[in-house]
């Protein structure tokens, strides 16, 4: 019971940040609202809870060799220090009035995301959780998904400054 009811919280969560892309992109939702997020951060918190609780308590747990356990945790760790040193590097996480290409920034575009995805990766190896590593599929698809529109975004807020910085970086 537990497994599904962290699946739920995790895919309710996933669920509050895709209508809030779907939002931004249609013009519906106002990104610069505390409100909207206020709903969008408690939503992602969501997400992560359930998916930081669901691993653990995976039915469909699978025997990996210590290295592969071990290996998992390195990638989450990884992802935990990325999005981290994103977050302080962007000094916020909605509204960024300049293009940061400094510190993570010069070499990753995205180093939210992919610390996000190696938390996808690493969190259910690590926990051997063969069922959340499937889930997770899910949310690697949702964050390439937030990345290609952030992508659009950026290019139109930034103009050719934004090409340059992409011909520049990985990822």
């Amino acid at each position: 019971m537990t497994y599904l009811a962290m699946a739920g919280l995790f895919f309710s969560g996933l669920a509050v940040r895709m209508v809030y892309e779907r939002g931004k992109k249609n013009g519906w939702i106002d990104p610069s609202s505390r409100t909207v997020f206020a709903v969008v951060f408690l939503g992602m918190s969501a997400m992560w809870a359930g998916w930081f609780e669901m691993c653990p308590a995976d039915p469909l747990k699978m025997s990996l060799p210590a290295l592969l356990h071990w290996a998992g945790l390195a990638l989450f760790l990884a992802g935990l220090g990325l999005a981290l040193v994103a977050v302080i590097q962007l000094r916020g996480l909605e509204d960024i009035r300049n293009l940061v290409t400094t510190g993570l920034f010069a070499r990753i575009r995205h180093p939210m995301y992919l610390g996000f995805i190696l938390w996808f990766v690493g969190w259910p190896v690590y926990h051997g959780a063969g069922a959340s590593l499937l889930i997770g599929l899910v949310g690697i698809a949702a964050v390439l998904h937030w990345r290609r529109a952030e992508e659009r975004a950026l290019a139109v807020r930034f103009g050719d400054a934004y090409p340059d910085y992409r011909r520049r970086t990985w990822w």
